[in-house]
């Protein structure tokens, strides 16, 4: 069964998806001055990313959390503490590249969840530099926007990219998800 954080990011995955769809609607003539559609999807994409990470790293502490108040019922403060720590890294997160998420996944779950990233043609690593690079684009995305409105000068997201985006992002999505902790 899927959690709920998966649940969540399925439907703000969804939102980047049609986003492209609209965008592929568009008549070819109309498709230079609405690129934007592009640019929020992809900003979408790793939004969503974003929201599940942090969602997922707050399931998991609380499942165990949870073994743990039943067993010793004076640690109560002390698992409080750690929820409360949690809290406030998750605040500070803003973009979960894979530094931060193995930081977060062994700190609080005893496990380095980026080693977990395995599927097709990914391994752990390149799942990693793959991450980074997506959210290396998105920040290019908000900060830079179209940068320049000559046409014949190409846009900062490809609508190609932003496909692949969303499909790696439903992988590693899925593939997190999957991890028996």
């Amino acid at each position: 069964m899927a959690s709920t954080s998966y649940q969540a990011f399925e439907t703000a995955i969804a939102d980047a998806e049609r986003l492209l769809v609209l965008f592929d609607k568009l008549p070819q003539q109309e498709r230079q001055p609405n690129e934007v559609l592009k640019r929020a999807a992809l900003i979408m994409t790793l939004t969503a990313w974003e929201t599940y990470i942090e969602a997922w790293l707050n399931e998991q502490l609380c499942q165990k959390i949870s073994i743990l108040k039943g067993w010793f019922a004076s640690a109560c403060g002390s698992i409080k503490g750690i929820q409360k720590k949690l809290d406030i890294e998750i605040k500070r997160l803003n973009n979960p590249n894979s530094d931060k998420v193995r930081q977060l996944s062994l700190e609080f779950l005893q496990r380095d969840i980026t080693e977990s990233w395995v599927w097709n043609n990914y391994q752990p690593k390149t799942a990693c530099t793959q991450l980074n690079s997506w959210l290396s684009k998105r920040g290019d995305a908000v900060h830079q926007g179209r940068n320049n409105a000559d046409p014949k000068v190409p846009h900062l997201v490809k609508r190609d990219e932003v496909e692949k985006a969303i499909k790696f992002f439903k992988e590693l999505v899925k593939v997190t998800d999957g991890v028996a902790l």
